[in-house]
């Protein structure tokens, strides 16, 4: 087990060293009058090594930024998560249990629209039917904007604000966990053990929740570990959207689409942050995804490596 952590922990570190390079290696690399003079791979070098060592994060003004912004991110991104995890797996229990009933096929359908609609038509929908002024019910309680409070500092602000992005943002994973869930506990109501627990007059729901549901965990965690990038995407979008002062906000205003603003212009040093503080988040959840692995599959534990 430590073996296999401090080699995914390595694989990590490579992985954003790898993406930094190439965020700077391509500026250097494709725009050459912005560093007239300078080596392409000795600048990419000594860029590298400001970001990393010395915790350039693109200058004194991003970095304030990142410090306002990222406990946000954290935030909504963590939410995003327990959220997706918790109601995909109890959701496919849940309808595995109750198979060919209506409210269970009535479950399947909405999970299957949360699966195709993308995120930010979830949340132009919400914001259509719930948001004062304009929204056909409205609900100002958690619809009000600007409303955001660290937790610390005002816990009820902090819950109704994040309510509804972190709905959102976990939509489409939770959607995806909950069918694989739902096929592969299905599926396994057909093995032998499964069959014994049956046989031994073991209530059907109690059958699903401990006998067939959890194998297909693992499973569930592959999924997780490769949807990282899904998840992150969609904060970014999501924190736009719900005025969330997380730093993936000046996303928008980095590409030059600050509308309003007396200039308009694609701010690179932004861009090359943000890009670097969404391999950390994406890689981060990819290792968690791998630990979850390792511990919900005895095999990958005697093996000491995952598959893919």
């Amino acid at each position: 087990m430590a073996g296999f952590l401090v080699r995914r922990l390595l694989f990590a570190a490579g992985t954003v060293l790898l993406t930094a390079f190439f965020a700077y290696g391509v500026i250097r690399l494709l725009r050459p009058e912005r560093t007239p003079g300078e080596p392409v791979l000795a600048g990419t070098w000594d860029d590298v090594e400001r970001e990393f060592l010395h915790l350039g994060m693109g200058g004194p003004d991003i970095k304030e930024l990142w410090i306002e912004g990222y406990w946000a991110d954290l935030f909504l991104l963590t939410g995003g998560v327990v959220v997706a995890v918790t109601a995909g797996v109890l959701g496919g229990l849940w309808c595995a249990a109750h198979h060919r009933t209506r409210s269970g096929r009535a479950v399947e359908g909405v999970a299957l629209f949360l699966l195709c609609a993308p995120v930010y038509a979830i949340g132009l929908g919400t914001l259509l039917l719930f948001a004062p002024p304009f929204g056909v019910l409205e609900v100002p309680v958690f619809f009000e904007p600007n409303s955001y409070a660290p937790p610390l500092e005002s816990p009820w602000d902090f819950v109704r604000s994040m309510a509804v992005p972190w709905l959102v943002v976990a939509a489409p994973l939770g959607a995806a966990i909950f069918r694989l869930t739902l096929m592969l506990t299905r599926d396994a109501m057909g093995e032998q053990y499964v069959r014994t627990a049956r046989a031994k007059g073991v209530p059907h729901a109690q059958v699903v929740r401990r006998h067939a549901g959890p194998p297909t965990f693992s499973t569930v965690a592959s999924l997780f570990g490769v949807s990282a990038p899904i998840m992150v995407t969609n904060v970014v979008l999501v924190e736009w959207v719900f005025s969330i002062p997380g730093f993936f906000r000046h996303m928008r205003r980095a590409l030059g689409q600050n509308y309003g603003a007396p200039e308009q212009f694609i701010d690179i040093p932004m861009l090359q942050t943000l890009a670097m503080w969404a391999a950390v988040l994406i890689v981060a959840l990819s290792l968690l995804g791998d630990l979850a692995i390792v511990k919900l599959d005895p095999r990958v534990r005697a093996s000491g490596r995952t598959v893919g």
